[in-house]
């Protein structure tokens, strides 16, 4: 089985969305999958689409949802909030994948 590929956004593209790709490889981790992480600013998601294969975004900052992959607002996760429903959507979209 392949990882979960994550591109995770942020303002920067450095502490927030590292800190939510963490959260994410532990919500993962604890249902068996793996994940592969990419941490962008919102300017780098172009370049970063183009450049490999993501199975979603999850963002802090916006994103424009033009990408054919499903975009997931993770801001409520990553403080604390309505964290059960991003990770029923999350899981949703992960049971949904060819892994």
């Amino acid at each position: 089985m392949r990882a979960v590929k994550v591109l995770s956004v942020c303002g920067s593209g450095t502490v927030s969305s590292a800190m939510l790709s963490s959260k994410l490889e532990d919500v993962l981790s604890e249902r068996g999958y793996d994940l592969e992480a990419t941490e962008v600013a919102p300017g780098g998601v172009s370049m970063a689409i183009q450049n490999s294969d993501y199975d979603l975004i999850a963002y802090t900052s916006p994103v424009e949802d033009i990408y054919g992959i499903p975009v997931l607002n993770a801001t409520g996760f990553l403080v604390g909030i309505n964290e059960e429903e991003f990770v029923d959507e999350l899981m949703e979209v992960v049971g949904k994948l060819d892994l």
